[in-house]
């Protein structure tokens, strides 16, 4: 009797151990979202105080540097997720 009571307490132990994992993965996911959504809106309204050049020129380079800041953030948050495993 006791055997199965101890194991059930370790499945109990193993379980939230599994959800406190997968809710520290959501965590991470979604301060990394918000991060690359700051690091976006910051370059894209630095580019509009500062620029000279054509509103043309000015959303290609922009869209350029948006895609490079979230591709960034996306390894970012891949490489906390695998430090966390």
């Amino acid at each position: 009797m006791t055997a199965v009571i101890f194991l059930l307490k370790a499945a109990i132990w193993i379980w939230r151990f599994d959800r406190m994992y997968k809710q520290s993965m959501n965590i991470v996911k979604g301060v990394g979202l918000g991060i690359a959504a700051g690091a976006a809106v910051a370059a894209v309204s630095s580019k509009m105080m500062k620029g000279k050049k054509s509103a043309k020129a000015r959303a290609k380079e922009m869209r350029k540097n948006t895609a490079k800041a979230v591709h960034t953030m996306g390894q970012l948050i891949d490489g906390v997720e695998h430090i966390l495993k």
